[in-house]
């Protein structure tokens, strides 16, 4: 069935740019609150800047609350016990999250194919392989800029200790953006998303867990790029304390469906898993994940639709993590 909203034929970066103004002048309470804090535990909600680096995804946002109750912590070694706590009261959004992203890797791609096609020519093994594909794909977008409206906690392990903050999200995202990457060539698009998504994040010192759940749609201005409705489900352990060939800890996967918003097909279909491998005594860990991104030419119409034949694309994701 179509879904369609009569909001989204504005331009979806001029809409979030309204939503931003409102945000941005939630920021100067917020930092009041920040600066009559002692260092002491809150007793009232403060904002908080949070950030992530990656290869693949980087990004920097700012926690603003909406009401004066502050961020709650959930202490707990059970995944299950911290998505049902962050599943309670998520329909009414207490903390608003101002964030943006960008995707080094997959810029690099563009970059490459577009400036340097000689050496990304080299690429090349075969006629339907390229190295430079495989080690880029897998983003349709080169950055984003969100609002998250929803609930934020603060998680821990019982009787744990430690600087810093993790955090697991609850609630609905809004994002937009001004280009779509298709075959790591930048397309003119303005898009936005509408997702409802749970999310959290562990890190200590002997093991590192995240795990996210997202479902929603994606608009786009440009009409040779379909709207999609889309699922997403990712997971990443990380786990000092494992024997080094467990199947199920130091791994990753990521497992992704597109289907058209007009008539429901599926056009496009992701599954990624990769294994990590700690290395005692040192302060980084060699991660490689290898998978598969099978797309159907119904993705695209227009001049960018492709010809009728599905494509697979072999994906390989060397990383480190520290």
């Amino acid at each position: 069935m179509p879904i369609s909203f009569t909001w989204m034929h504005l331009y979806p970066v001029r809409l979030f740019a309204i939503a931003s103004c409102l945000a941005f002048c939630c920021i100067g309470s917020a930092l009041a609150n920040e600066e009559d804090d002692d260092g002491e535990e809150a007793t009232e909600a403060k904002s908080e800047f949070v950030y992530e680096l990656d290869p693949y995804y980087t990004d920097v946002g700012y926690n603003i609350p909406l009401t004066h109750k502050p961020i709650p912590t959930i202490s707990s070694n059970s995944e299950a016990v911290i998505f049902r706590e962050l599943l309670k009261d998520s329909l009414v959004p207490q903390y608003m999250l101002v964030e943006a992203s960008m995707y080094p890797m997959p810029l690099l791609g563009t970059h490459l194919k577009k400036h340097t096609p000689d050496f990304y020519k080299q690429g090349n093994i075969g006629s339907n392989f390229n190295i430079i594909d495989s080690l880029t794909a897998g983003f349709q977008e080169p950055w984003a800029v969100s609002l998250f409206f929803g609930n934020v906690a603060k998680l821990k392990r019982p009787k744990e200790k430690r600087k810093g903050n993790n955090y697991g999200y609850t609630g609905y995202l809004f994002s937009a953006g001004t280009k779509h990457i298709k075959s790591n060539t930048l397309v003119d698009d303005e898009w936005c998303e509408l997702e409802w998504k749970i999310k959290g994040k562990l890190e200590y010192d002997d093991e590192k867990l995240s795990w996210s759940f997202r479902f929603g749609g994606k608009f786009n201005r440009n009409h040779e790029v379909n709207n999609v409705t889309y699922i997403n489900l990712h997971r990443s352990n990380t786990d000092l304390r494992s024997k080094y060939l467990t199947w199920l800890e130091n791994t990753n996967f990521d497992f992704r469906l597109h289907f058209l918003q007009h008539d429901g097909k599926l056009v496009r279909s992701e599954l990624i898993a990769g294994k990590k491998m700690p290395l005692l005594g040192y302060k980084f860990i060699p991660t490689f994940s290898t998978g598969f991104i099978w797309t159907s030419p119904d993705e695209y119409s227009g001049l960018l639709k492709d010809a009728t034949a599905n494509k697979l694309t072999f994906v390989i994701r060397p990383s480190v993590e520290f």
